[in-house]
Parts: structure tokens; C-alpha cells; sequence
């Protein structure tokens, strides 16, 4: 039946974007956990990241799979004691405070260019009130 309503939609709407299926949003979050450990991914996609991760349990076990590969191997050849899961869930709040930092700066970079834009145009409009123009 699904099918059946997934071939109707396509020859009814063939330029309609079609829904991202669950294995393209797992591949999609696996192939950007690199990314993520690089502090690399856009607002957007941090954004998209760390909402799958908090819904998906199989994709949390591959960041901490990875997470153990990016940061643990190297700890394990020196000896060093660590706590995967503990510093994987701390690196991921700090990644969500970097989140809401950006998106921070992001809206008061919005603020003061309308406010710019507002002091040009008192500027503007002074300048022809006072015949400077």
C-alpha cells in the first residue's frame, strides 16, 4: 500500500521533493560524525546532527563507536583512564553550547545590521531635511 501511494505521489507530483528515508538520515549522520568532531558542520547541520542523535539510539552507539576510535585509541597507547561515555557526553554539550553561541551571534549580527541600516537612514533623511543634499 505504501508503495502503491509513494508511485501515485511521484506521477501525480513528479517535482515534489520526496521524504529523505531512514537509511539516507543514518548515512547522512554517519558520514558527517567526522565533520562533527572537527567542529566543521554549519549551524544547520549541527542543528540536524544533534537532534538525530538525541531520537536514535543506533546512531548514538556509531558516535560513540567513533567517538572511541577519534579520541580513546590514542589514550589507550599512552595508558591514559577515561570515561568514553561521561567525555562523549560532555563534548556533545559543548557542541550544543557552540550551537546556541552561534545561532546567538547570528541573530544579534541580524540586530545590528537593521540597526545600521535604521541610523543610515535617520542620517539620509537629515541630510535632505537640511538641504546637505
Amino acid at each position: 500500500m505504501k508503495q502503491k501511494d509513494t508511485l501515485v505521489r511521484e506521477r501525480e507530483y513528479p517535482d515534489l521533493p520526496q521524504k529523505p528515508q531512514q537509511e539516507d538520515i543514518h548515512k547522512t549522520f554517519e558520514s558527517r560524525i567526522p565533520e562533527f568532531f572537527a567542529d566543521e558542520l554549519t549551524n544547520r547541520e549541527l542543528e540536524d546532527f544533534l537532534d538525530h542523535y538525541d531520537t536514535c539510539g543506533m546512531c548514538r552507539d556509531e558516535l560513540s563507536i567513533q567517538y572511541l576510535i577519534h579520541a580513546g585509541l590514542p589514550r589507550l597507547e599512552t595508558g591514559e583512564a577515561f570515561n568514553l561515555q561521561k567525555e562523549l557526553g560532555a563534548y556533545v554539550r559543548l557542541q550544543r553550547g557552540r550551537l546556541e553561541r552561534r545561532e546567538r551571534r547570528v541573530k544579534l549580527t541580524a540586530l545590528y545590521e537593521v540597526f545600521t541600516l535604521a541610523a543610515f537612514a535617520a542620517a539620509v533623511t537629515a541630510c535632505y531635511v537640511l538641504g546637505i543634499v
